[in-house]
């Protein structure tokens, strides 16, 4: 299902590419410049943009009932706003794409360390404690306008810039050969 374009403009009902690792689908053209804006962001801070596609429902019923949703390869956006919360939502759902694509155990188990969690993403800790999701959240925080709160426990900024730290000492690890 497409976007509900703004006044008079069209949804993008094919895909539309947004740098070398990103596709945006069912986007209006202030969607499309959402997408752009995000993959900017992670590119400023000297992260490579997860490979996803980003498609873009009118209702939450794409999103299995939220405003934002990530499958492997792919996220989803629910809702025809582009504001912050839909820019917050954005970050938030490319950094679970980019922490998949990222993250080792290492970095994991460091991160779970410091936020003091016992679980990366198990469906039995509510979703605040699983360390998939304060991770995706805290990264959203920094990438994004710092305007909205990272909405996780113990989010000082001291424990979100510990938490970031480990965070993008996986973007600084060298490359895996042939990678």
């Amino acid at each position: 299902m497409a976007a509900v374009p703004a006044s008079g403009e069209t949804a993008t009902t094919a895909r539309a590419p947004v740098g070398t690792s990103v596709v945006v689908r069912g986007g209006s053209p202030e969607q499309l410049d959402l997408v752009r804006w995000a993959v900017r962001r992670f590119e400023r801070a000297g992260l490579r943009p997860p490979a996803l596609e980003v498609r873009f429902h009118a209702t939450r019923s794409g999103c299995e009932g939220h405003l934002g949703y990530y499958r492997a390869g792919g996220v989803d956006l629910c809702g025809t706003n582009v504001n912050l919360v839909t820019r917050r939502n954005l970050l938030h759902e490319m950094a679970h794409a980019w922490t998949e694509a990222n993250l080792q155990l290492e970095e994991r188990e460091r991160f779970l360390e410091v936020r003091g969690l016992s679980s990366w993403n198990a469906v039995t800790e509510p979703w605040q404690e699983r360390g998939f999701e304060q991770a995706a959240e805290i990264l959203a925080w920094y990438l994004g306008d710092r305007v909205l709160s990272a909405m996780v426990p113990h989010g000082g900024p001291e424990q979100l810039e510990t938490a970031i730290a480990v965070l993008l000492s996986a973007a600084s690890a060298p490359e895996a050969p042939g990678g």
